[in-house]
């Protein structure tokens, strides 16, 4: 008889290492197979950061989605798939660019304060403890005289202090009545330049990987295994409560494909907000005919992401010679990040992490001489102001599996739908009138104020959490509705999107469910 595993997991980015590493804390024992669909990509590597230091070619850059996989032109809105999501061993950590911000407390009450949007079924207060250990387990600084959102301890590392060039738009903030603030970033690990570059050759920014390097060469674990390019198709139940088995198809021999059917006493569905309901939808049978825990039709249904809203401005000369000195931001505002703003949408400002951007070496290397060099440094200059906009889920911007073959990697295409209301396009209107009075301010010349179409980077809404089946896919334990040991934890169980990033939300969860697990094990 082939062997059942205390947990099955699937996917290896931050939420399936982070659910594995609390389990195996609490029990070294326990048997835990992660499965992940993408290939293992060498961490660390110096070929691999030299060649996006300068080619700007990443080593995942083959996992994102191809033109034509994930198309987002069914609604009003074209949605944008490609360069969104890593599909390898530690998942799109491998690309973040660290932002470690908490939701605030009205985040999980927009349905109750508006009357748009859905309301989580677990509140701030509860998540709270567990935003302070996933700060401190991704090592995040962060300035705790800012007080943007309520918090028992302080940030574990000291903030990034703001760029010389942050200055200017820090007087126009302060002089519109926004409170200037610092990036949090999670550090991670001692840092040998920046802490964010894209590919990072020491290991400094946090990725899902080194936990997963560390879970591995653990000789406490011996029940612990990892599986690269295996991709889960089906899961079975035997009832309409029971997950018994999954069925994969592995891929790490090249020369022949291997599919087989595996069992664990409990699943967990890590598989980020795209293809964990898409798995789902694929999974039907006799108990469940629209796919697993789609009896009320909310799979893939109420797609929420970003809006980027952006405002640059002009500046004739720039006789301090500033340029952007890291590849991040420091300079952020969650002035208008507030329970007033949720109406309209909740925005999250933050200077462009790449502007002014002057780039002294390709000048060099492309043949300049000194003077023609200094010419540009202390010529015009250009800084730009971007936000994230809150959205709400709406029941037709949904993505659905596509008709054709897999892509590369075994996984189902995508197809999405995406809409916004004639409402919001006018808030959006209204928030960039705003952003555009702090370039104003600035004394610049406004060079373009724009909307940017959606990305999948922050995709959350697509198998949300209930109070009730009637209108979610799990409860707030992230267990799906009607089964008794089926578990979903990604973005895509956030009812509401917020209007800052993800990724530290989805820690806590994490680690919330890891507990929850540990506490009801023979149940």
């Amino acid at each position: 008889m082939s062997k059942v595993y205390d947990y099955i997991i699937v996917g290896s980015g931050v939420a399936g290492i982070t659910i594995a590493k609390r389990l195996l804390e609490a029990d070294p024992l326990t048997s835990i197979l992660i499965l992940e669909a993408g290939p293992e990509i060498p961490a660390k590597n110096r070929r691999f950061w030299w060649d996006y230091i300068t080619l700007g070619k990443t080593p995942y850059d083959f996992t994102y989605d191809k033109p034509g996989q994930a198309p987002g032109n069914l609604g009003n809105i074209n949605f944008i798939s490609e360069g969104a999501r890593v599909k390898a061993y530690g998942g799109s950590t491998m690309h973040w660019g660290a932002w470690a911000l908490r939701f605030k407390p009205e985040d999980f009450q927009l349905y109750t304060n508006t009357g748009k949007g859905a309301d989580w079924p677990i509140s701030y207060d509860e998540l709270e403890p567990y935003y302070n250990q996933a700060e401190e387990y991704l090592s995040v600084c962060g300035d705790d005289t800012e007080n943007w959102a309520p918090r028992s301890k302080p940030y574990p590392m000291p903030a990034f202090q703001w760029t010389a060039a942050d200055g200017v738009m820090i007087k126009a903030f302060r002089k519109l009545g926004i409170m200037p603030g610092k990036m949090p970033v999670a550090r991670y690990r001692k840092c040998f330049t920046t802490g964010t570059c894209k590919y990072c050759p020491f290991g400094s920014r946090f990725s899902a990987q080194y936990v997963l390097d560390e879970l591995r060469a653990n000789k406490r674990y011996t029940n612990f295994e990892v599986r690269t390019s295996c991709v889960v198709t089906q899961v079975h139940t035997s009832g309409k409560n029971k997950v018994e088995s999954i069925d994969v198809t592995d891929n790490r021999d090249k020369t022949q494909t291997e599919k087989y059917r595996l069992q664990a006493g409990r699943f967990i569905i890590c598989s980020g907000a795209y293809e964990t309901p898409k798995l789902l939808m694929k999974s039907k049978n006799e108990f469940w005919k629209n796919g697993i825990g789609n009896d009320h039709d909310h799979l893939g249904r109420y797609l929420i992401s970003h809006s980027m809203l952006k405002v640059r401005g002009r500046f004739p000369t720039n006789k301090e010679r500033w340029f952007q000195e890291y590849d991040f931001p420091t300079l952020m505002s969650r002035s208008y990040d507030t329970p007033a703003d949720q109406d309209i949408g909740k925005v999250f400002l933050f200077k462009n992490r790449v502007l002014p951007n002057m780039d002294i070496a390709q000048l060099m290397i492309d043949g300049n001489t000194p003077e023609q060099i200094e010419a540009v440094l202390s010529g015009p200059m250009e800084l730009e102001l971007q936000a994230f906009m809150e959205e709400k889920g709406h029941f037709d911007n949904r993505l659905e599996i596509m008709d054709g073959e897999p892509d590369e990697f075994g996984l189902p295409l995508t197809k999405i739908t995406f809409s916004r209301t004639p409402e919001e396009m006018v808030n959006t209107g209204i928030r960039l009138k705003q952003m555009e009075k702090v370039i104003e301010a600035m004394g610049y010349a406004i060079v373009y104020s724009k909307t940017e179409d959606p990305g999948g980077h922050h995709t959350t809404g697509t198998c949300r959490m209930g109070k009730t089946a009637a209108d979610g896919v799990t409860d707030l334990h992230m267990k799906v509705f009607g089964t008794d040991n089926l578990y979903l934890c990604s973005n895509g169980v956030f009812p509401t999107g917020s209007a800052v990033n993800p990724t530290l939300t989805l820690t806590a969860l994490s680690m919330r469910l890891a507990d929850h697990l540990i506490a009801n094990q023979k149940s």
